[in-house]
């Protein structure tokens, strides 16, 4: 009976597996996504004084979402520490005209996520409250950005969130007092390249000391104009209602010109060379790449389509169906490409395994850079990757009100208008592979990776 059984299952699957259509995707042909990016003129508000801002209704749940992105970030500071005491000073204390304990009750009362993220080149304030709550959080949200407090007390906290500087482990021997663990082997890696550029800055504590108030209001007035600023609100909100809302808190600020964009030297050549933090875990971490320069539009889209197919961060690359698949050693091999505004950004590959096979795990890596910059990627790769980027991650980029109108206001931030993005899908799809070798042979340098390992061989 049991046989029989079995024998009717094992003739039902045989039967479904008959029934689907195994027609290799390159030969169905399927037709190209009607995909079309939304109009930012549909988000937009224009005010006089220079200030945009990106409107959208996402009405799923009754929250809010308003957002801030300022083009101020750690190497736009000319006295040292003067973003960091900022970026503080906004997340802890709030506005000038209230207290640092009014302010925390009020966040409270609002049952309001509240976050401030400095970066290399600009700074992100974010306020979500519930619906009910929009006009209130309205005028906390202008007051903590254009009249943060600014003093003494301000610089202090800043100062004591600041590790000391012995304990700041910059040498290459001896065991590392922390947790193996990727983001350290990304820091360590970052120090390297950034070790004589403003990218590399780190606020220490003698900085904090010769800081004065008057530096980082120096530092605000400078950035935190209307041009420099862009916004970024969606929610359950009544979109009309909204613009005239925007109008009535920000149109009054006095227009400013917006600071020069910042051009940063570019990094200098580093011979290859390997950098070890031995720390006594299961598992060893790996980071290693270069400098990646800044990319000009007219690459981008190869460079990402290579990376894509390399080691783009998804299950069927070839650096993942090496070392998963074919040897087991990891459960990831991937490629990041991480521009920066001002200057050059990095391009590193990123990998953790059992420390008796990291070694094989970093050969079977560069096997694949040297592949990918030696030959021709395949049509069917080129195929995959296409589709994944145009109807994958970049309409993700748009699903919602809240991801629109994020992504529109940093792209206005950055660039200036949205020429970009309105080009992407054509970019993408007018790729050959001569394009993308060509990306690989330009873009990736292996006689400049820096090579970093926490962990043990």
């Amino acid at each position: 009976m049991i046989g029989r059984i079995t024998l009717l299952f094992l003739m039902a699957i045989a039967t479904a597996a008959g029934a689907q259509n195994l027609t290799h995707p390159l030969k169905l042909g399927l037709p190209e996504s009607d995909f079309v990016r939304p109009d930012p003129l549909d988000f937009e508000v224009a005010l006089d004084n220079g200030l945009i801002a990106y409107v959208g209704r996402a009405g799923q749940v009754p929250l809010v979402t308003m957002s801030a992105f300022i083009r101020a970030g750690k190497a736009n500071d000319e006295a040292e520490g003067s973003a960091e005491v900022l970026a503080h000073a906004m997340q802890t204390m709030g506005p000038a005209s209230s207290t640092p304990a009014a302010f925390r009750d009020q966040l409270r009362g609002m049952t309001a996520e509240y976050k401030v993220d400095l970066h290399d080149d600009w700074m992100e304030v974010t306020l979500n409250v519930p619906a009910e709550d929009l006009e209130a959080a309205l005028t906390l949200f202008r007051e903590t950005l254009f009249n943060p407090v600014m003093s003494q007390a301000a610089i202090d906290g800043a100062r004591d969130k600041t590790p000391a500087d012995e304990s700041d482990l910059g040498a290459e021997s001896g065991a590392a007092l922390y947790e193996g663990s990727m983001s350290l082997a990304v820091e360590r890696f970052e120090d390297i390249l950034f070790s004589k550029h403003p990218y590399g800055r780190k606020p220490r504590l003698t900085d904090f000391a010769a800081l004065s108030p008057d530096d980082v209001s120096r530092f605000y007035e400078t950035h935190f104009v209307p041009g420099n600023i862009t916004l970024a609100i969606a929610g359950d909100i009544d979109e009309s209602t909204m613009r005239g809302s925007i109008d009535e808190h920000f149109a009054d600020l006095p227009a400013a010109e917006a600071p020069p964009a910042k051009r940063l030297p570019a990094i200098g050549a580093l011979r290859k060379k390997r950098h070890e933090f031995p720390a006594e875990k299961l598992q060893s971490w790996l980071v290693f790449g270069h400098e990646l320069p800044q990319v000009p539009l007219a690459d981008e889209a190869a460079l990402e389509v290579m990376n894509y197919i390399l080691a783009g961060g998804h299950l069927y690359t070839r650096m993942t169906v090496v070392t998963r698949y074919l040897y087991g050693y990891t459960n990831d091999a991937s490629g990041f490409l991480e521009d920066r505004w001002s200057g050059s950004g990095t391009y590193t590959f990123r990998s953790y395994s059992r420390p008796e096979v990291i070694e094989a795990t970093y050969e079977n890596m560069m096997t694949e850079i040297a592949r990918v910059r030696a030959e021709k990627v395949t049509d069917e790769e080129l195929f995959i990757a296409k589709g994944a980027l145009t109807d994958g991650t970049f309409q993700v980029r748009y699903l919602d009100a809240y991801a629109a109108t994020r992504d529109f206001a940093l792209e206005q931030l950055r660039y200036g208008d949205h020429t970009r993005s309105a080009s992407y899908i054509e970019r993408i799809r007018a790729l050959t592979a001569e394009d993308v070798l060509e990306a690989a042979r330009k873009y990736i340098q292996p006689e400049r990776m820096q090579v970093v390992l926490v962990g043990r061989e």
